[in-house]
Formats: structure tokens, C-alpha cells, sequence
């Protein structure tokens, strides 16, 4: 079985998604920023406004180096992808399924929790989402094996789609209902 990674920016639904397949298939799942999260007792924001980016970096990659085993599924965080090495990494043990979708639906999923992710700095606008997702778009589309749009789509179709996905990179024989 072959592991597949989530990526995408904030708001994609790469959690959502990842425990879903992981829960359906009886998976092992990993979300890397619960895992910093719970390894370090503290929030993501927290860490990063005590230790810094670069800490963050360094767990992340901790993560993926002995976190992974075969066959599960991992959600990445939104920019644990521009580390050069971290790609590597990504590359050499899995599949990548690149959640992608529009600055205007990413602004609107995490308009309600935005202050808690670093990066924006409370420059939170449509056009600072695009420019960010600008930034990292690069490193999905590098990483992508598939990629499913999520604008305009219902959770379960989301679900359904990222589920056919994991089925056709691991030969699964299963009907697909939406």
C-alpha cells in the first residue's frame, strides 16, 4: 500500500479528507501540524511566536523522516512543502493528492480562524490569500500526483473524489458513490 500525502494551503480540507480516507480504509493517519501540536503541548501559533518558523521546520521535517510508515495517510501543513528536502521526502515514500482551490473559497473557509495561522499577520485579505497561495502553488503542483478542485464542492464529493484517488494509486476494486 502506498502512503498518500494531503497538500494544499490553509482552508483545502486536507484534515477533513485525510481522517476520512484514513477512517473508511482503517488507516493509520497523520496530520503533521496535531502532531507538532501535540508533541510541543501547544498551539502552532503559540510555537511560532516562542521559537520561530525555522523550529516548526525542524519538526516537520522530524515528522516526515520518522513519523511515516507505509500505507497511511498523511495531511501536510500548508508550507512544510517549500523545504527543498521535505519535498524529497515526500517524493521518494508516497503519492501527493494536491487539494487546490481558488483564493476566494480559501479566504471564505478560514475567515474564522485565520488570526491563528502566522503567516498572515493580520493582513487578511482575498488578494494577501492569492499572493501566499501564489508562493506555494509551485511546490504542490511539483509534488502532485492528482489534484481535485475543491471550489464549488460538497464535503462528500470531496471525499468521494480523494477516495477513488487513494483506490486507483493502491489498485482498489470499489464502487465509488457520490
Amino acid at each position: 500500500m502506498e502512503t498518500v500525502y494531503l497538500v494544499g494551503f490553509y482552508g483545502v480540507g486536507k484534515t477533513m479528507i485525510g481522517k476520512a480516507i484514513a477512517s473508511r480504509k482503517s488507516l493509520k493517519y497523520l496530520d503533521i501540524n496535531n502532531y507538532i501540536e501535540e508533541k510541543e503541548n501547544a498551539s502552532i501559533k503559540d510555537i511560532y511566536q516562542s521559537k520561530g518558523p525555522d523550529y516548526i521546520k525542524s519538526l516537520e521535517k522530524y515528522a516526515l523522516k520518522n513519523s511515516i510508515t507505509q500505507g497511511m495517510i498523511v495531511s501536510t501543513s500548508a508550507v512544510l512543502v517549500s523545504d527543498e528536502e521535505n519535498r524529497h521526502l515526500i517524493k521518494e515514500s508516497g503519492r501527493v493528492i494536491y487539494l487546490k482551490a481558488s483564493a476566494d473559497t480559501i479566504y471564505d473557509n478560514i475567515k474564522n480562524y485565520y488570526k491563528d495561522i502566522p503567516i498572515f499577520n493580520n493582513d487578511y485579505t482575498v488578494l494577501s490569500v492569492e499572493n501566499y497561495i501564489n508562493v506555494y502553488r509551485p511546490y504542490y503542483e511539483e509534488l502532485q500526483n492528482y489534484a481535485i478542485d475543491i471550489d464549488g464542492k460538497s464535503i462528500e464529493e470531496l471525499i468521494s473524489e480523494a477516495l477513488a484517488i487513494y483506490n486507483y494509486i493502491n489498485k482498489v476494486k470499489a464502487r465509488i458513490f457520490i
